[in-house]
């Protein structure tokens, strides 16, 4: 007789054999585990119709394509016209092309010049050379001197041009100015801020240098920042400037109260 003590079976799909093999792995346990071997065999004779002893653990569950009710009983789950069972076979799926409703699966009404696409919100897209405009797909109109992206789905200009009312016109750059990587737009040379379409130099106040951007100034060592000025820092007794040099601090065992440092008797 074939030991059935170490076989691994799938689940069975009837009620018959589901309660055969829980009687033969009760009757295995019975010799290391009498306990568990009856509550086992006790699961077994109250397994439900359409259902099916666990692999792992105790209690039963339902077979594929069957879901529990309410009232603790296995029932066919309806899978409706175009879906399929779900891998874990307890719900159903739309096949592609549909969209999963209450208790049915609608087709995807796709529009002229698009496709299905499962990433879309929509489960559709428009096809290269066109875009959604209101639910539907609109032809790009590519003009002089420009090109559609890698996706298909926007316009772009050549280098040196930019896009103005639905066309590549040519860019302006102003002196100290040159095109920006992009090639659709330009940037200000060091020393320089863009304002509008032209590069106004930075104005540099005394005991003032241009920081490492190039597109704003800072003060030298000694002096702060006011407004558009460089002003001297006035260090009082027992303090000095700060790492940065545009501020100072109290020393050691001073505490700083508005303008002076005094002794901190606190410790």
């Amino acid at each position: 007789m074939k030991n059935d003590c170490n076989s691994r079976t799938r689940p069975h799909r009837t009620e018959s054999r589901s309660r055969t093999r829980a009687l033969v792995l009760a009757t295995c346990l019975s010799f290391l585990w009498p306990g568990l071997a009856s509550a086992q065999e006790a699961s077994a004779q109250a397994v439900t119709e359409n259902a099916h002893i666990k692999d792992y653990g105790t209690g039963w569950e339902c077979n594929r394509g069957y879901r529990l009710s309410e009232d603790k009983k296995c029932v066919k789950i309806e899978v409706p016209e175009n879906a399929f069972l779900s891998f874990g076979g307890k719900g159903w799926k739309c096949h592609r092309g549909y969209r999963k409703g209450a208790d049915s699966c609608a087709m995807i009404e796709v529009p002229a010049n698009a496709h299905l696409a499962d990433f879309a919100r929509e489960k559709w897209a428009c096809d290269r050379g066109y875009r959604k405009v209101r639910g539907s797909c609109t032809k790009i109109e590519i003009p002089v001197n420009g090109y559609l992206n890698a996706s298909g789905s926007e316009l772009k200009c050549n280098r040196g041009f930019q896009i103005r009312g639905g066309k590549c016109i040519a860019l302006e750059v102003p002196p100290a100015g040159y095109l920006a990587a992009s090639g659709n737009d330009f940037q200000c040379n060091f020393g320089h801020l863009k304002r509008g379409a032209a590069c106004i130099a930075i104005d540099i106040p005394s005991h003032g240098y241009l920081g490492p951007s190039g597109t704003d100034w800072r003060c030298e060592r000694g002096f702060a920042k006011r407004d558009r000025a460089c002003v001297p820092i006035s260090v009082p007794t027992n303090a000095r400037l700060t790492a940065s040099g545009n501020a100072w601090m109290c020393n050691s065992g001073f505490r700083r109260r508005l303008q002076i440092c005094e002794a901190d008797t606190k410790g």
